[in-house]
């Protein structure tokens, strides 16, 4: 599981990135982070910053999806 840090108007959020549905522009310097459940994380960030730190924990562009095989073998994301 792989989590990142986000700085909302509350404080630091850690999400995980595999939850991430989309980051919404709303402000130059604020977005909005949209996760799995309809839930609505409004961040004081850049969404490019957010949307590149979510990137990169993925592992990759936005296509890319990273799949590890488990001890039993079962694939995983």
């Amino acid at each position: 599981m792989v989590f990142i840090e986000v700085k909302s108007l509350a404080g630091v959020n850690f999400i995980r990135a595999t939850d991430v549905i989309a980051v919404q522009y709303t402000d130059r310097e604020k977005c909005n982070v949209v996760l799995s459940g309809g839930i609505s994380l409004p961040c004081t960030e850049p969404a490019s910053a957010v949307a590149a730190r979510i990137t990169a924990a993925m592992g990759g562009g936005p296509t890319e999806m990273r799949v590890e095989e488990t001890a039993n073998g079962d694939a995983s994301d």
